[in-house]
């Protein structure tokens, strides 16, 4: 297996992590994004970096992988402690794509599991979450390439303005295979909302590989 991309868009900018726990801040053009650059999920994901408003990760070796020995999972959950607008923007989608490469030889099977949440920083009692998985079995014909995709609408669900909020992203890779099998499942690439301030619309890039959450503001009352 060659090494894969994981590409998350939302998400927010770093460097190769320092030995001690620091918190990050970077901001694109309309989010900006915080995070502990040394959580666990590191070990996997690697450090995000910014793109625009996007947060690209690029991880070497995300993957789960059983040769003969039943179950093997690799899990991985990102959190930023913040995503908000300094413009007040709300933040109206929240997605997460995700591309793997995967094989399966002789039987077995391989499972993608996407968790996201989103919680309001303004009030604890606004919250969304959802989970999304796509499991695949049986002789694959080779290495393949599939993709999963999830999204949040943090606008439509919080009571409060949704531009302030902590995002959990949590992948679950796992790949089961028994004697004379062979499973694998590697994370390509994953990315997660581009927010613009466009009011109450939202647009797939042209190049497929990109969805765009767009942001709209909450009107004041009368």
């Amino acid at each position: 297996m060659s090494a894969k991309h994981l590409i998350l868009a939302m998400m927010v900018a770093g460097a190769a992590g320092p030995a001690a726990a620091a918190s990050i801040t970077a901001c694109g053009p309309t989010v900006c994004y915080e995070y502990d650059d040394a959580q666990a999920a590191v070990g996997l994901t690697g450090l995000p970096v910014l793109v625009g408003d996007d947060m690209q990760f690029m991880p070497t070796s995300f993957l789960a992988s059983s040769n003969g020995a039943g179950f093997v999972t690799s899990v991985a959950n990102f959190v930023f402690d913040r995503v908000w607008t300094p413009g007040k923007q709300e933040i109206v989608s929240l997605t997460t794509v995700e591309e793997f490469d995967y094989e399966i030889v002789n039987g077995g099977d391989v499972r993608a599991t996407l968790y996201m949440q989103a919680r309001s920083n303004h009030a604890s009692s606004d919250g969304v979450s959802q989970i999304w998985s796509l499991p695949i079995a049986g002789d694959s014909g080779g290495p393949q390439i599939t993709s999963l995709t999830g999204s949040l609408l943090p606008a439509a669900d919080f009571t409060q303005p949704a531009d302030d909020m902590r995002v959990s992203i949590q992948n679950t890779l796992r790949a089961n295979a028994g004697n004379g099998e062979l499973a694998w499942i590697q994370k390509k690439f994953t990315l997660v909302t581009t927010v613009v301030p466009v009011p109450a619309a939202v647009w797939l890039l042209g190049s497929g590989l990109g969805v765009l959450g767009l942001l709209r503001r909450r009107r004041s009352p009368a």
